[in-house]
């Protein structure tokens, strides 16, 4: 609900925006301002001739010289599409020359666009750009506040991801613009949406030096996994990922060089480029901002007045005892309970959360509940939930177990323990069962973290597969309609 409400300073900055940019351009563009290119050492413009193709499109009211070169002054008169040329005197010879190829176009409410050698411009362009920037810094300012809160009120999960996403992406485009006008790089309104369509290479750019640290990050950690744990396919998830990553980044950064380009030589391969740039820049937003968010989601402690505490179950050991990772959630668990009693004498209830393998002899809420039992916590404040064999089992049985306990669950106070690389999953699937639950964070060696963190990625992609779909389409559907619009 913050999120939302935050939304409308962007909704409102953008109505403020478009109409400051619409009032703007509707009172300035009725006339343009055309800069020849024609530098001249001189105050006065030399004698000058605007010849006109249709003559009832527009007329030239003045004729000056602006820090060194020539510049006319257009008044639209009606709708259409004319050419112009101007005709000047150069040099004490008297040598009269000829520039041709102008092109203006008077639209509706008599705004005129100049289309001459690939630009694009208006009067009151420059109010439009700084609109657009505003709004953007507005957009980034309100995503990365709504992620503060997010952390601050412990609420992780998809909507903090794409918050963070889009407030990365859009404050590396902020500063690129930033940079970009401060030194009167953006010469037009055309310049400057090219450098809006060349965003994604600037973004992925800026960005390839964080994917490369997390990529051997990943990959290192992956060596020591597989030495640790065996050679399993899932152990070599970092190592295929930077792989994946570093093919793909020298693919669109070198797409130019003759032993590659071929991919590029099919008709409109450069639309094929851009969207590929996009969809690349939009996963590495994503991936990042899962990275922040699941760290942050670990470091997060919850409130002690909890009621209940439901412990994720994992595998257990063949003699039903407890593996250190389950272990390390237990503990976790009656560690906080334990702090919660001290700091305001209330107990919580235990809910350990797992069914029974194929493999184990007893399910692992029940190994659970023996240790809990074993560790001082009495069997009334045990609540079992035998049933479940995934994570978002364990929070939709657990509810039911809750539930048939106290009615409504979201009158209670719930926390969940789990190892801290899961974190973020079991807030994202509490919140998809229909409850709160704030997570308490187990620890796992660090060798394991990072392909953990990848695995939650590739699960929360799966989560959300539809949207990433739907996102990716869209990224499509605007590289081509700006390239047709080219």
């Amino acid at each position: 609900m913050r999120t939302n409400k935050k939304l409308w300073i962007i909704y409102i900055g953008i109505f403020v925006a478009v109409t400051v940019s619409a009032v703007s351009v509707l009172t300035l563009g009725s006339h343009y301002t055309f800069h020849t290119g024609i530098l001249l050492p001189a105050e006065q413009p030399p004698m000058t001739e605007v010849m006109i193709e249709n003559k009832g499109i527009v007329e030239a009211e003045n004729i000056r010289m602006e820090n060194g070169e020539m510049v006319i002054d257009f008044k639209a008169l009606s709708q259409g599409k004319t050419d112009f040329s101007v005709r000047y005197l150069f040099g004490e010879d008297g040598e009269m020359i000829t520039r041709s190829n102008y092109h203006l176009e008077v639209k509706l409410f008599q705004i005129i666009m100049e289309h001459s050698q690939g630009i694009l411009n208006f009067n009151g362009y420059l109010i439009v750009v700084i609109a657009f920037v505003s709004v953007l810094f507005l957009v980034m300012g309100v995503m990365l506040w709504s992620l503060s809160d997010y952390r601050r009120y412990g609420e992780f999960g998809y909507k903090m991801i794409v918050c963070g996403g889009v407030g990365i992406y859009t404050g590396v485009l902020w500063l690129f613009l930033v940079y970009k006008l401060l030194n009167h790089w953006v010469k037009h309104f055309g310049h400057f949406m090219q450098e809006i369509a060349d965003t994604g290479s600037i973004v992925m750019l800026v960005l390839t030096p964080v994917m490369m640290v997390l990529s051997i990050l990943l990959s290192l950690s992956n060596i020591q996994l597989i030495r640790k744990e065996g050679r399993r396919p899932v152990n070599a998830l970092g190592i295929v990922f930077g792989i994946v990553w570093l093919f793909s980044t020298i693919v669109i950064f070198e797409f130019d060089r003759s032993y590659i380009s071929w991919l590029w030589s099919f008709p409109n391969g450069w639309v094929v480029r851009s969207a590929v740039i996009y969809v690349i820049v939009y996963f590495e937003c994503m991936f990042i901002s899962t990275i922040v968010c699941a760290f942050l989601s670990t470091k997060f402690l919850p409130p002690h007045d909890r009621d209940y505490i439901i412990i994720l179950g994992c595998g257990i050991n063949r003699d039903g005892t407890l593996t250190p990772l389950l272990k390390g959630r237990v503990d976790s668990a009656i560690r906080f309970e334990k702090a919660q009693f001290e700091k305001n004498g209330k107990h919580a209830c235990f809910v350990p959360s797992g069914g029974q393998g194929a493999d184990e002899v007893i399910s692992e809420c029940e190994a659970m509940s023996r240790y809990l039992q074993s560790q001082g916590i009495p069997e009334e404040r045990i609540l079992k939930e035998d049933k479940s064999t995934n994570t978002f089992e364990n929070m939709r049985f657990s509810k039911d177990v809750i539930e048939k306990d106290c009615g409504d669950i979201t009158k209670k106070k719930v926390a969940f323990a789990t190892t801290n690389y899961h974190i973020l999953r079991g807030y994202i699937l509490a919140e998809k069962n229909g409850f709160d639950a704030k997570g308490i964070s187990a620890k796992t060696k660090m060798y394991f973290y990072p392909n953990a963190f990848l695995r939650e990625f590739i699960g929360l992609l799966a989560d959300q597969k539809w949207k990433h779909l739907a996102t990716i389409l869209l990224i499509c559907a605007l590289s081509v309609g700006y390239t047709m619009l080219k």
